[in-house]
């Protein structure tokens, strides 16, 4: 019978075609350490002199080899054993190697290997050495008839085990350039860790790089390492002062908006989405298993962790501030660019990530070409970082390539794909929906107060000042002339321009309260629509019946909570609703503000929200006192949610009085978040709101409920704290 005779060659051409480049052999022996239990790596590149062709050695301190693991299975290539142990020899972690050909590693990088293990044996220790020349697997040879030689040597005591393998003869150019590329590649290679159980730091010795040595090596490689090593990290203080310390990329804690949740087994969402730049308040975001197709494979148990991230300037800027960074001293550009390094969303197994994925020109989820498409409403590759960590290949089918340059395209990894984009889908529109609100990208201006200045003429008059007296007095009064014309003429238009914004501000108004209305009304029906069809089958003595009665009470609660949505909408309507409201009167202003705190005491009391009053307990009000108690409902439940975001310990709402003339003024201020200057001029804009459940009516209602007897809203632009102030007519 025949068999295969592989020639030795095989093996040179087995490593060319599997390992990629030197910076994937590189990750291919980092992560053998990894397995064999070692808590770190020494990486160390000596540089070609003139009298050395350099070296490149990898030392970790794990469990190492002993004689017959070198011979057994090192030795044997493809071989089975991490197949059949997925876990390390301590058992604390998951092995990354399971193709067995991470051992070619070492010759993509040199043409000769010396390998030493030292391995605790009974016990004694045992150290084993092997010397390569890769060299003689490029003869006509065949396999078999190679013979490689093996030291041991049976030790009494070690100071360490593990593996340290020297590879000379180098067979690539360790430029400056590619020297940076694999400081990127290994610190993309891991997450930061947080489980100091399974803690493992990655070190890269550039010391022998020197000015001093030829080209292309003369470049300072402590310098380059400090440098590449801190690159998108100036967001965040190093953790560490050790020189030769990989540091994992990490933009700080700060986005825009954040995504964090699970997906099980099935396929199903559950986790959070929040709107960081927002209230910072986790939203429940909820997604069903899309159904596994005929022969579709599934894809395991997934973790996702993304940020987003706004490109436009005041957006920036605003991270920036989060950040504790002064964005003057980056500029626009810089900024983009700190982003942009830091974007990509990594697929991670066992906290390592499996390339190219994460890397900043991997856009493998296709975001661009979907963008394309919508670009308000879709998110692009450059605007996107974060983890997507995976299981095994026997728990997830996805399977990684031989080469170490991706995961097979196989069904589970289009499903991986489909469940990813089904979650950017919700969160995209959520994210969209808030960017309306908030006004972000849409800068309205009056250009009033300019007109003012430019109706004056004053530099028209000043020119005519150059000319003779005697011709500048007809000139002179047909300019003072012109200008009371203009300015009469932008009087008229300024109250043309306050009547359109009250309509447009009551047409707002009435657009979202469709909008959200529907957004009440859809769970109703459908729940109720669920009740009437699922009615025959509640007490079925079925599986049937016993999946309705299951469900039956989620239709209720939904039905509930549609109901409980409509009447705050309803009610917050109230005083704008034109309804017929009788004569003004006359009433106590403390009195009317305490019947508003009792209403909103238990809110209150569940934030810790403590008020001081300074109001005038004689100051009488005249007007509705509906409209001035729906106003003061709206600004201090704002202040409450606001001040309910942050971690400050005396939260507290101050209220005061005082009179100017026929007007009273009541200042509602709190010590919580201060309003960005830029969204300062929105904030009464129906439909406007930084909250992520917010409706965006609150402030545009009280500010028409003011106006409804005669009053008005604004907001304080010289308080220290968030003030907002209701002028209201006083009783003559």
């Amino acid at each position: 019978m025949a068999k295969l005779k592989p020639r030795a060659r095989l093996i040179r051409t087995i490593g060319d075609k599997l390992i990629s480049g030197p910076e994937a052999a590189i990750i291919e022996l980092v992560k053998n350490a990894y397995d064999a239990d070692s808590p770190s790596v020494e990486i160390t590149i000596y540089p070609p002199s003139l009298d050395d062709s350099g070296k490149i050695t990898i030392r970790d301190f794990g469990h190492g080899m002993t004689y017959n693991n070198i011979l057994n299975d090192w030795l044997e290539p493809a071989t089975d054993t991490k197949t059949k142990n997925s876990l390390s020899k301590s058992g604390s972690r998951i092995v990354l190697g399971a193709k067995g050909v991470g051992r070619f590693a070492s010759a993509r990088l040199g043409k000769k290997i010396t390998l030493t293990s030292v391995a605790k044996l009974d016990n004694a220790y045992q150290k084993s050495s092997l010397k390569l020349d890769w060299g003689i697997f490029e003869s006509n040879t065949y396999l078999d008839d190679i013979d490689i030689d093996i030291d041991k040597t049976e030790l009494k005591s070690a100071d360490n085990t593990g593996v340290t393998i020297q590879i000379t003869d180098l067979s690539t150019i360790w430029d400056k350039k590619k020297v940076q590329k694999l400081t990127r590649e290994l610190r993309r290679l891991a997450t930061p860790q947080t489980d100091q159980s399974t803690q493992f730091d990655i070190h890269l010795d550039l010391q022998h790089f020197t000015e001093n040595n030829p080209e292309p090596y003369n470049f300072n490689g402590q310098q380059l390492l400090l440098e590449s090593n801190s690159t998108g990290d100036v967001v965040e203080e190093s953790q560490t002062n050790k020189k030769t310390l990989i540091t994992p990329y990490r933009i700080s804690k700060e986005s825009d908006y954040h995504l964090v949740g699970e997906f099980d087994l099935d396929g199903k969402f559950t986790g959070t989405f929040t709107i960081v730049r927002g209230d910072n308040q986790p939203i429940q975001l909820n997604l069903d298993a899309p159904p596994l197709e005929i022969g579709e494979l599934s894809c395991g148990p997934i973790r996702v962790d993304l940020k987003l991230y706004d490109l436009e300037k005041e957006s920036i800027e605003k991270l920036f501030d989060r950040m504790g960074l002064n964005f003057s001293e980056f500029g626009l550009r810089n900024a983009r660019s700190l982003i942009s390094e830091n974007t990509g969303i990594g697929i991670y197994r066992t906290g390592f990530r499996i390339r190219p994925y994460g890397e900043p020109d991997n856009d493998w989820l296709k975001l661009e070409s979907r963008r394309v498409q919508n670009p308000s409403r879709k998110i692009g590759h450059g605007q996107i970082s974060g983890t997507i960590s995976v299981s095994s290949e026997n728990d997830s089918n996805l399977i990684e390539r031989s080469s170490r340059e991706g995961l097979e395209s196989n069904s589970a990894f289009d499903r991986l794909v489909t469940l990813i984009t089904n979650v950017l889908v919700k969160i995209e529109q959520r994210r969209f929906d808030f960017r309306a609100k908030a006004g972000i990208s849409r800068k309205p201006t009056k250009q009033i107060d300019k007109a003012r200045e430019l109706s004056s003429l004053e530099s028209i008059t000043k020119a005519v000042y150059s000319l003779p007296a005697e011709e500048q007095k007809p000139l002179l009064l047909k300019i003072e002339k012109e200008s009371q014309a203009l300015t009469k003429a932008l009087d008229e238009i300024e109250a043309y321009q306050s009547l359109l914004e009250s309509r447009a501000a009551l047409g707002m108004v009435v657009a979202q309260v469709i909008h959200d209305g529907r957004t009440y009304l859809d769970p109703i029906s459908s729940s109720a629509k669920s009740i009437i069809e699922k009615a025959p089958f509640v007490l079925e003595d079925s599986k049937r019946g016993e999946v309705v009665r299951k469900y039956y009470p989620t239709y209720g609660q939904a039905i509930l909570d549609g109901s409980k949505g409509l009447s705050s909408l309803f009610k917050s309507l109230d005083p704008i609703s034109g309804r017929r409201r009788g004569r003004p009167t006359t009433f106590l202003g403390l009195d009317n503000i305490s019947n508003t705190l009792n209403l909103l005491e238990e809110t209150l009391i569940e934030y810790s929200v403590t008020v001081e009053l300074d109001v005038d307990d004689e100051l009488k009000l005249y007007g509705y006192p509906g409209d001035l108690q729906s106003a003061m409902v709206n600004i201090i439940h704002n202040a409450i949610h606001w001040l309910s975001s942050t971690k400050n310990p005396n939260k507290t709402v101050q209220i005061a009085s005082q009179v100017e003339g026929s007007m009273a003024k009541i200042s509602i201020s709190n010590n919580g978040p201060l309003i960005d200057e830029y969204d300062k001029e929105t904030i009464f804009e129906a439909g406007f709101s930084l909250k992520s459940d917010g409706h965006g009516l609150g402030l545009a209602i009280a500010k028409e409920a003011c106006k409804s007897s005669n009053g008005d809203l604004y907001l304080d632009r010289n308080s220290v704290d968030t003030c907002f102030v209701i002028t209201y007519p006083i009783s003559q």
